[in-house]
């Protein structure tokens, strides 16, 4: 029988890849997190300005209305959407103009949120806030006669 040769695989090869692959991992960790911590961001914004605009109807005539109305949206639209999120709370301040909806959250990204509190000290808190004017409709519909009028005499 003959001798096969045998070649040998250069260690280095091992000792990188051990180093290359916990690396990867981990980053690939992070950019799952961080796509989490995206859509979560897009839903609280689209929610809070939706709230707001629901606070805005014209059928609403006090901003007690008005606050109830965006106070029940806010609460309903981030219901069971949110993934990596699950503490939140939100405000409603409505005024004379506009209905603005706050939504109050922590990051919870693990090692992000670490490294962000502990070691850089920065706050790893979310407030996103929204606003919509408050419709008038007497003077949208004034507006648009005064529109009309000039239109027409052009």
């Amino acid at each position: 029988m003959a001798k096969r040769d045998k070649k040998w695989e250069p260690a280095y090869f091992t000792v990188e890849a051990s180093l290359i692959l916990p690396i990867t991992m981990f980053l690939t960790v992070i950019m799952i997190f961080l796509a989490f911590y995206s859509y979560d961001r897009c839903i609280l914004e689209h929610s809070a300005y939706e709230a707001a605009l629901r606070g805005t109807g014209s059928h609403i005539q006090t901003a007690e209305e008005a606050g109830e109305q965006a106070r029940i949206a806010a609460g309903r639209l981030v219901d069971g959407k949110l993934i990596a999120i699950r503490d939140y709370c939100y405000d409603i301040d409505v005024n004379a103009n506009q209905v603005t909806v706050i939504y109050h959250c922590a990051v919870n990204m693990p090692f992000i949120a670490w490294i962000g509190e502990d070691v850089l000290g920065a706050d790893m808190t979310l407030n996103i806030s929204r606003s919509a004017m408050r419709h008038r409709p007497v003077r949208i519909i004034r507006s648009c006669r005064v529109l009309n009028k000039y239109c027409s005499d052009s």
